[in-house]
């Protein structure tokens, strides 16, 4: 900048001068040409987002399993079964005919005599059945019935999280103008002027 500050002085100081010398037809003792000095450039480099940050929310389905478990089938109960009487066949001696005094007749000796006898009791065995044990109810305890079963049951609870994914950013070079181009008055040597 400075350059081209001292190049535009150099071009007012030196314009009257030029322009006198060349309707003077004096001797030049110095030239001056215009020439062009390019723009000058720098790269730069520059971080620019390439996607922004996001996020997500990642489900996890419940996971289920199996497991066996003891159930009841029929509760304890008690039933009632009934025993019969228990008889039995007993035989015992009755007397069937007291013991007794009669008169009868017998021959004694071809002759015809009347006899005062004594009859002995008769006796017969009967039979009959009698009760030992009356009839009962009894009580059967039946114990409990169980069973396993396989149930289906939760292990873990579906559950959620959230995923943050940062943004991803790049570095990228590009060419910034640090001084355009500009004209300035540069010395030269040409014939007839002396530097």
């Amino acid at each position: 900048m400075r350059r081209s500050s001292w190049s535009a002085v150099i071009a007012l100081v030196l314009t009257p001068f030029l322009a006198s010398f060349a309707h003077a037809g004096g001797k030049a003792l110095a030239c001056y040409q215009q020439a062009t000095v390019p723009a000058v450039y720098k790269t730069v480099h520059e971080r620019v987002l390439v996607r922004a940050a996001t996020q997500r929310v990642v489900k996890r389905p419940a996971v289920y399993g199996y497991q066996k478990r003891r159930v009841l089938v029929q509760p304890e109960r008690v039933s009632y079964r009934m025993t019969p009487a228990v008889y039995q066949t007993r035989h015992r001696k009755v007397m069937v005919q007291r013991a007794s005094v009669g008169w009868e007749y017998r021959m004694i000796k071809g002759v015809k005599t009347l006899c005062k006898v004594q009859h002995p009791a008769v006796y017969k065995t009967v039979s009959e059945r009698v009760q030992v044990q009356a009839a009962s109810k009894v009580a059967v305890r039946h114990p409990a019935i169980y069973s396993t079963v396989k149930e289906k049951v939760m292990v873990q609870p579906a559950s959620s999280h959230v995923i943050k994914e940062p943004a991803v950013y790049k570095t990228v070079s590009r060419q910034v103008m640090v001084e355009p181009a500009r004209t300035v008055w540069q010395p030269v040597k040409v014939r007839g002027c002396r530097h």
